[in-house]
């Protein structure tokens, strides 16, 4: 009679425990799942018209892309720069594919912890024409962890990233994978153009140098074979230097300089298929100090020492002509 009333006593206490399980289940998980969004933000790229970045290495000083007539620029203060080729494309990828792994905070009592407070994070803002805001979105910290499997990243590829970033307008923190502030926390130039010289070697059909005194001349290419005056140049030399003018990024802006003189070397590029090339160099205030203008990108002035681009571009006559052998 007992071991039948203890076994009806287990019978009860199974069914209860089925019954907190289902009712988990049914119950508890969707509300959680409920809370995670499949996408942290979600808006029509075409309608965005202002970006404003406040980076957390730029201490507060935003940093600002404006679009007009289907350009972008980017400005911090009063200095505006055309953006590297594709930047802003990038920024719409990068926040648009976020998605949550998982609820990390619910609390604003938990945001230093994960860096989305207004002087830890990077807040990033989507503004449309009329200056509606699309998007505002806080990036905090990210960390490292290593997988449960050891072996299932063998080879290098076993560390796992998360970030964390929450809506400026709600408490919830949520992780989310990949390096993400690594994508934002940049400093105003690393967003600006750079672009100096970029050209296609195989067009290039002249190279005239200017330089002071006497010490001017011209690299022409006269049936595949390049020339100064009537010497043949070294091809090995010369093949070189084409190779660099392909892409050639500037170094330091310089944003407080206004020529008052004329440069002192200069360097002209044609060719067939090819928009024309003037560089301008102009003496710097230190005696190592020189500081560059292209045509492809006239608003901006780069500084550089005389072994940066200064080395590479301006080459001596005897640079490009062939060297006897010493017997």
């Amino acid at each position: 009679m007992s071991n039948r009333f203890d076994n009806k006593k287990l019978l009860y206490l199974l069914i209860g425990l089925i019954a907190i399980l289902l009712l988990t289940v049914v119950i508890k998980i969707p509300k959680e799942r409920a809370t995670l969004r499949s996408k942290i933000v979600e808006f029509d790229t075409s309608e965005v018209n202002k970006i404003i970045l406040y980076p957390r290495v730029s201490i507060g000083n935003a940093v600002e892309f404006n679009k007009n007539n289907n350009k972008w620029k980017v400005q911090q203060g009063n200095i505006v720069s055309a953006t590297q080729e594709g930047v802003v494309q990038n920024i719409f990828s990068d926040v648009l594919r976020i998605k949550p792994q998982s609820l990390a905070a619910v609390s604003k009592s938990n945001w230093k912890e994960f860096e989305v407070t207004d002087s830890l994070a990077t807040r990033i803002k989507f503004l449309d024409r009329k200056g509606k805001i699309l998007a505002d979105l806080m990036i905090g910290k990210f960390n490292y962890r290593q997988p449960d499997n050891t072996y299932a990243g063998y080879g290098g590829n076993n560390i796992q990233v998360t970030s964390f970033v929450r809506l400026y307008s709600e408490q919830n923190v949520y992780a989310v994978d990949g390096l993400l502030p690594f994508s934002f926390n940049s400093k105003f130039d690393d967003w600006r153009d750079r672009t100096f010289i970029k050209s296609d070697k195989n067009n290039i059909t002249s190279i005239r140098f200017v330089y002071p005194s006497d010490s001017s001349f011209s690299l022409i290419r006269k049936d595949k074979v390049w020339q100064i005056g009537d010497k043949t140049a070294d091809s090995t030399s010369t093949a070189n230097f084409l190779v660099s003018l392909g892409i050639l990024n500037g170094e330091n802006f310089k944003d407080d300089f206004k020529p008052v003189l004329s440069p002192v070397y200069q360097v002209f590029i044609e060719g067939n298929n090819l928009l024309s090339i003037t560089v301008k160099c102009f003496k710097g205030d230190g005696t190592d100090e020189f500081i560059f203008n292209s045509s492809l990108n006239p608003e901006v002035y780069f500084t550089t020492k005389k072994d940066g681009i200064f080395e590479k571009l301006f080459k001596p006559k005897n640079y490009f002509l062939k060297q006897e052998k010493k017997r």
